[in-house]
């Protein structure tokens, strides 16, 4: 590949970035995005919306039976930025302290008294 492509592609790959990882809960869905590098600093961005998988329609409103849903991806989504590793230390034992007290209020919203 010449020098010329190699800029063109490393630009488009700048300005058209892949997500890091999909992750979802019900018909939740969330990309996550990374970048930044071990010298500047990791940045992290995330979305949410609904996928329908009868239609693969996308929207971004929600009802009340979705919450579940949210508080479920909330959980996955403080889980994997947390295992990634490239979080700074304070911001690491926080997802980690807010994933496992979602995973207790999981467990216990699911159980029958």
């Amino acid at each position: 590949m010449s020098n010329g492509k190699r800029q063109a592609s490393a630009l488009y790959a700048a300005l058209n970035p892949k997500p890091y990882c999909t992750l979802g809960a019900g018909q939740l869905t969330s990309f996550v995005w990374k970048s930044g590098d071990a010298v500047a600093g990791w940045r992290y961005r995330f979305n949410v919306f609904r996928l329908a998988s009868q239609t693969g329609q996308v929207s971004q409103y929600f009802d009340p039976s979705d919450l579940m849903h949210f508080v479920k991806l909330l959980q996955v989504l403080t889980s994997e930025l947390s295992d990634d590793g490239c979080l700074a230390a304070v911001d690491l034992g926080v997802l980690k302290r807010l994933a496992t007290d979602l995973d207790e209020l999981l467990n216990n919203a699911g159980r029958k008294d």
